[in-house]
C-alpha cells in the first residue's frame, strides 16, 4: 500500500512563528520543510537579496514549487513553511495537491499583532526589524485570513 502524502501549508504573519512550528511538524512527521526565506540566503548573496528581495523570493518560491511537486512525486510528504498571506496561493497549493492526488493540510498560524511585534523585535536578524516594523500595518493590509470556504486548522500560537 502506497504512503500516504501530505501537502502541508503553514499561513501566517511575519513572526507567527511558522519556521519553528513547520520544524516541530516536520520531526513528528517526517515531512520535508521547505521555507523560501532560507532558499533565499542559500541562492543569492546577502546583498542581491537585501536590494532586490521581491525578485529572489519570487525565484526561490518557482525552485521550491518544483521540489515540492518532485518530492510529493517521490511519495514525501512537504510542509511549505512560507506564510500563504493570498486566498490565490492558498487555492494554489490546493490545485497543485487535488492534480498531484495529495492530501493538503492547511495550518493558520493565528498571534495578536502586539505579540508578532514583540517576535519581530526580538528574533529578527538587526537588518530586519526595521523594515518589517515600519512596513507591519501596509503589510497586514496585504495579509488575507482564511475564509470559511477554506478547510483549515486554526492554531493559536502565542
Amino acid at each position: 500500500m502506497k504512503e500516504s502524502r501530505t501537502l502541508y501549508i503553514i499561513q501566517g504573519f511575519i513572526g507567527a512563528g511558522k519556521s519553528t512550528y513547520s520544524a516541530k511538524l516536520a520531526e513528528r512527521t517526517k515531512a520535508i520543510h521547505l521555507n523560501p526565506d532560507k532558499i533565499v540566503t542559500e541562492m543569492f548573496k546577502k546583498d542581491e537579496y537585501m536590494n532586490n528581495w521581491e525578485s529572489c523570493f519570487d525565484k526561490a518560491l518557482d525552485f521550491m514549487w518544483k521540489n515540492t511537486i518532485e518530492l510529493l512525486n517521490q511519495n514525501k510528504s512537504v510542509i511549505l513553511d512560507m506564510g500563504f498571506w493570498k486566498k490565490s496561493d492558498r487555492e494554489y497549493a490546493r490545485g497543485i495537491a487535488k492534480q498531484l492526488g495529495v492530501k493538503l493540510e492547511h495550518i493558520y498560524l493565528s498571534v495578536p499583532d502586539e505579540v508578532l511585534k514583540e517576535r519581530i523585535r526580538t528574533t529578527r536578524p538587526a537588518e530586519w526589524v526595521k523594515i518589517h516594523l515600519d512596513n507591519f500595518e501596509k503589510n497586514k493590509l496585504n495579509f488575507e485570513e482564511p475564509d470559511a470556504t477554506e478547510n483549515y486548522t486554526t492554531i493559536n500560537n502565542y
